[in-house]
Formats: structure tokens, C-alpha cells, sequence
């Protein structure tokens, strides 16, 4: 890249040296690593998230479609219908677990992911970067 100078001429823009260029490419692996690791367990709340979705969309339809269907003067029908309104209040119940887990999950990935691109996105030298990459010394994951 070029840039005016304006003492006259144009000069190469040469990129600042990094400090500790060896340690800031290894934070940048270890949350590389960690940001995939948050990534599948995101990935896994959100899966949870849309069973229990689903489950409760289909114990709902159930209510619905049994509603008109129950004999107020039969105690078995009667029955029948309190357990399935049960197993919706468990599902409900569910819902909000869910929704904070899946939440928290993608808070954590989002602010791994932010520092990694405020740390990591810049050249380092490509020749220490794919050897610490090899052998990365990061600490254990949380």
C-alpha cells in the first residue's frame, strides 16, 4: 500500500512490528480452537432449544385437536386430557432453561469471536504462524 507523505513522494506503508509475535499467534490459535469449540456447543444448545420448540408446538396441537373431543362426564376422558395438559406444563417448563442456555451459548461464542477479530485479524509472518499453528500451546478450554 502507498500512502502520501507529506514531506513530498509517496511511500510503503510498512505494517508496525507486532510485539511478542510468537505469543499474540498463539492466543490466536488457542481462540481459533476455542471460538470452534463454543461454536458446536451453540450449535448443540440451539438444537436443543428447537426440540423442546417442537415438542411443545406438537403437545399444543394435541390440546387442540383433543379440546372438543373430551366428555366432561367422562372421568377417563377427563384423565386423559389433564395428563397431556401435563405433559405440555413440563415441556413449558422446559422452554425457559432452554432459550437462557442457548442464549449464554451464543453470548460466549460472540465474544470469543470478537476479541479473536480484534486480536487476529492482521499479518503475522506466515512461517511462525503455521509452526505455532502445528503445535499450539493453549490452556485448557472452560
Amino acid at each position: 500500500m502507498l500512502v502520501c507523505s507529506p514531506f513530498g513522494g509517496a511511500k510503503a506503508q510498512i505494517p508496525p512490528p507486532v510485539p511478542n509475535e510468537p505469543a499474540e499467534i498463539n492466543a490466536c490459535v488457542c481462540l481459533h480452537a476455542a471460538a470452534a469449540a463454543l461454536a458446536a456447543g451453540k450449535d448443540a444448545k440451539a438444537q436443543a432449544l428447537a426440540a423442546v420448540d417442537r415438542q411443545l408446538a406438537d403437545l399444543n396441537a394435541q390440546l387442540a385437536t383433543e379440546k372438543p373431543r373430551v366428555d366432561v362426564n367422562s372421568p377417563a376422558s377427563v384423565s386423559s386430557y389433564k395428563v397431556l395438559l401435563q405433559r405440555r406444563d413440563a415441556a413449558f417448563g422446559q422452554l425457559s432453561p432452554a432459550q437462557a442456555a442457548a442464549a449464554q451459548a451464543v453470548d460466549r461464542y460472540n465474544a470469543t469471536v470478537d476479541e479473536y477479530n480484534r486480536r487476529c485479524i492482521r499479518p503475522f509472518n506466515p512461517e511462525l504462524m503455521a509452526q505455532i499453528s502445528a503445535r499450539p500451546n493453549c490452556p485448557p478450554f472452560r
